[in-house]
């Protein structure tokens, strides 16, 4: 043993952290390390008492899902929905290796990095001083699923699923625009 005291991940804490409102986020993330620290990893081991904390974490999301404003739901929605995308577009360019696979990994993973820094900026409010640099990022993923758009609509065979992801990226992208600078100022606090 390395003489440390038995943590839960810390990315999980952080994240929990994120989502607990000013007033109970002291007592229940304390609650929940000292569950996890006494109860579940002697009782479960060490990978098991890890993804009961997880688990603990993620039943938090319903409560952060209620705040906000509807088109930051729907931003999240469509910011999860295409950093999947992004990512499984990625895996399989990186499998099948088709002709000028490297160009279209690093499109889908540029995508996948407006994606989840949308994600964090906005809906986690996390305290990021580049939020301007969100602004390219949606002109970014507009220009991308524009040019995708008609890209698909001009080629021989139409692609369902890249007239659907094209379409997100535009609305992504839009909404990206018509939410930046809006109700996250007051709430923003740095990442500690």
């Amino acid at each position: 043993m390395s003489g440390q005291a038995p943590t839960p991940p810390r990315w999980a804490e952080v994240l929990l952290e994120r989502l607990l409102p000013d007033h109970t986020r002291e007592t229940v993330a304390g609650d929940l390390r000292e569950e996890y620290v006494d109860g579940m990893l002697p009782l479960r081991g060490r990978a098991r008492a890890r993804l009961w904390y997880v688990r603990q974490v993620v039943s938090f999301v319903p409560w952060f899902a209620k705040e906000g404003s509807p088109m930051g739901k729907i931003l999240l929605l469509v910011s999860l929905f295409t950093l999947a995308c992004a990512c499984w577009l990625a895996f399989m360019e990186t499998l099948l290796r088709h002709p000028g696979y490297a160009e279209r990994i690093g499109v889908a993973l540029a995508i996948a990095l407006i994606c989840a820094a949308t994600i964090l900026v906005r809906m986690l409010h996390v305290g990021f001083r580049g939020e301007r640099w969100l602004w390219a990022g949606a002109a970014v993923l507009i220009g991308l699923g524009g040019q995708a758009f008609f890209r698909n609509a001009r080629a021989a065979h139409f692609e369902g699923f890249v007239f659907v992801i094209s379409l997100l990226l535009v609305l992504q992208g839009v909404l990206m625009l018509a939410t930046l600078g809006r109700s996250g100022g007051a709430s923003v606090r740095p990442l500690s």
